[in-house]
């Protein structure tokens, strides 16, 4: 396999015209939530929210809940997207349900905003939702509240996380692809408007996987809603090749004729990368910090003559850990059509990796596309099969179109970052898209240097983390500040500090560098110490999109 290849499948930018010519157009101007003048009104209490007039919407309930524990009549989730932060204990606040119907839906687009009786900031955020939404983030909710937030979030259209029923109601899967948080947004303006009186000064989203690709929808076809968007990790924006990878490590992996790893093979070969890959960086510390950059090749570790099995590969077993490297390809082109996993994620290859079975992927094949619960993955082809799927559902559900100018004009900020030891959603395709974005701004240039990011990264900014056997890779970090720095200050993120802990304590920190820039070690001070690290650019940029580019090399000086 060697270093990953930068290329973009060709599937991809023949789909973006198809995202443009069939995008929805916004639902509504409206709901007022100023008057056109943006004065003062005179706010409402919590409890008269509900003869709130917005049209389509129904204000169900509004009432003030006490200081204290999370009611629990909502247990919160374990935060996500944010930080790693709980917020057991919440601050005193109007919860307001309301529910917007959209014709032909079977059900409504239930949304909730919660509003501090006390210590607003000024400020609303939106909170992105998770797989196939159906539910309220309360972890991700509570922890901005606490920090003064107007918070919304919805369930995009449908109850229930693992519901499949809306699947088959085209306006459920437009609600669920890009209407719900529009709707959501729009709606949770007007009630924060309606109760304190005033708008909020500024709007922020933050989404991570699933939400993350809410957060790039809005940016593509609502780029007037948020004046800062925050794309956590593993951002899953190109939703229906990133379920066509699930399926194709089924198939190598999981299926008939695939090669089963298990958590001991994949231990192995977490191990060999490391070992090869760990000091490229200049820092042995158990962490491959740019994949890109590491050659390790699965057959290095193929068992020779007399070898104990236990310490090595099987041929079928290479060629296994091989192609779920490579990611799927288009058997008949031999076109890329998701990015594979990274050299240092192999310990998170579990069943909910390369079994599709317990993954997305089965649902979303089986309801949404082909409406058949005896769908089985190992028939799926990779040619024809992926076309028909990307014709019916891409301009519904995927956010990949890199024309992000009218969020740019509006004076948006947008920050995104992914994790290399995701096994979600692999990181290169953040870095195909980002670039994506860049080429656009620049005519469509083929070829990237350093100084063509220049204008991207004046509203755009992507960080690349750190990963490796998950032990001690720095993978948490709060991005909303430096985001409100940015749009509020015009401060742009230099880096992001990401921490990892142990039982709760910080033991180690690292600078997260905006890419293409990466982390270098000064020389002196200890490695568990992010100043002692700092952001170098490369001397070659390596295009993901580009089928043709140069293959990268030496691209650390």
């Amino acid at each position: 396999m060697g270093m990953l290849r930068r290329v973009v499948p060709l599937v991809f930018l023949s789909v973006l015209f198809a995202v443009a010519a069939n995008t929805p157009g916004p639902a509504r101007a409206d709901d007022a939530d100023d008057d056109g003048a943006g004065k003062a009104s005179q706010p409402m209490s919590c409890a008269e929210l509900v003869n709130l007039k917005l049209s389509a919407t129904k204000i169900e309930s509004a009432v003030e809940m006490p200081a204290g524990p999370f009611p629990s009549t909502f247990t919160p989730s374990a935060p996500s997207c944010s930080s790693d932060t709980t917020s057991p204990q919440l601050p005193a606040f109007c919860r307001v349900i309301g529910a917007t119907s959209e014709p032909n839906a079977a059900e409504p687009i239930t949304f909730e905003v919660w509003l501090p009786l006390e210590g607003w900031n000024g400020k609303l955020e939106g909170i992105g939702n998770h797989g196939f939404a159906g539910e309220f983030e309360y972890g991700d909710m509570g922890p901005e509240l606490v920090k003064g937030y107007a918070v919304t979030a919805t369930d995009t259209g449908h109850a229930g996380s693992s519901a499949t029923a809306w699947m088959q109601n085209r306006q459920q899967i437009v609600d669920y692809g890009s209407l719900g948080i529009h709707e959501m947004t729009v709606k949770a303006k007007a009630v924060v408007r309606a109760f304190y009186g005033k708008r909020a000064k500024y709007a922020y989203f933050s989404g991570c996987s699933t939400g993350g690709k809410e957060g790039l929808m809005e940016a593509q076809r609502y780029p007037d809603d948020y004046d800062g968007i925050n794309v956590g990790g593993s951002a899953n924006f190109a939703q229906i090749h990133n379920r066509v990878q699930y399926v194709w490590n089924g198939q190598v992996t999981f299926g008939n004729a695939g090669t089963p790893l298990t958590a001991a093979t994949t231990a192995i070969v977490n191990s060999a990368a490391v070992a090869q890959c760990d000091a490229l960086d200049g820092v042995v510390d158990g962490v491959i910090d740019d994949p890109l950059t590491c050659p390790f090749q699965p057959s290095s570790i193929l068992c020779k003559a007399g070898q104990d099995p236990s310490t090595c590969l099987t041929p079928a077993q290479v060629t296994a850990v091989e192609q779920v490297y490579a990611g799927p390809r288009n058997p008949r082109t031999g076109e890329e059509i998701y990015p594979g996993l990274a050299p240092g994620s192999e310990r998170g290859w579990g069943s909910g990796t390369t079994g599709p079975g317990v993954s997305t992927a089965d649902t979303f094949f089986k309801y949404m596309v082909y409406n058949d619960p005896t769908w089985n993955f190992e028939t799926f082809n990779f040619d024809s099969d992926v076309k028909t799927t990307d014709i019916e559902f891409s301009a519904l559900i995927d956010a990949i179109n890199p024309d992000l100018s009218a969020f740019r004009k509006h004076g948006g900020k947008l920050l995104q970052s992914h994790l290399w030891s995701s096994v979600v959603h692999p990181a290169a395709r953040s870095i195909e898209y980002y670039e994506q974005v860049v080429a656009l701004m620049n005519g469509g240039k083929r070829h990237l240097d350093n100084d063509d990011f220049d204008k991207t990264k004046e509203f755009y900014r992507l960080f690349m983390g750190p990963g490796g056997s998950g032990s001690k890779g720095p993978g948490t970090y709060d991005a909303i500040p430096y985001l409100e720095r940015w749009v509020e200050q015009g401060i742009p993120p230099d880096s992001i500090t990401a921490e990892h802990k142990t039982a709760g304590v910080v033991d180690r920190t690292r600078p997260l560098c905006p890419y293409p820039q990466y982390e270098v070690y000064k020389g002196a001070g200890s490695t568990d110490e992010a100043d002692n690290f700092e952001c170098h650019k490369p001397r070659h940029v390596i295009n993901y999109f580009v089928k043709d580019g140069p293959e990268m090399d030496d691209p650390h000086p």
